[in-house]
């Protein structure tokens, strides 16, 4: 686990390819006086629960970003980490449903709701 961006309001805990649409997603808001700090968690199992609450400690919100089902996924294992905290958590990536095919990549991810707006979106509601 490493942060790959410094805020102060909420936290990203990213995987895969959404580290980068986190850290994109983390400079826009920053423009908007939204302060995210963005954490590469680049494996679930074993899952890190000693610093996924060490970095969660000041935020006002947590927000999961992966390219994976919400299921069993990254946002599972964070959310059972802090399970005790008060902290509201909110999970991007893949709901449960079939998958798909589209024109391109950008699409598909836009199509299952993994594109930086979605993130942004879920930022904001944990703000």
């Amino acid at each position: 686990m490493r942060r790959t961006r410094d805020g102060h309001e909420v936290v990203v805990f990213a995987t895969g390819s959404m580290v980068a649409r986190a850290v994109d997603t983390s400079a826009m808001l920053e423009t908007r006086g939204i302060f995210t700090r963005v954490v590469n968690d680049s494996t679930v199992k074993p899952i890190p629960g000693p610093l996924i609450v060490a970095e969660t400690q000041g935020m006002s919100g947590v927000v999961t970003a992966e390219e994976h089902s919400v299921i069993g996924g990254l946002g599972c294992a964070i959310t059972s980490v802090l399970r005790g905290s008060r902290l509201p958590i909110k999970c991007v990536g893949i709901r449960d449903r079939f998958g798909t095919s589209a024109e391109n990549y950008a699409v598909l991810m836009e199509q299952y709701g993994l594109a930086t707006n979605a993130i942004a979106e879920a930022v904001r509601n944990v703000v």
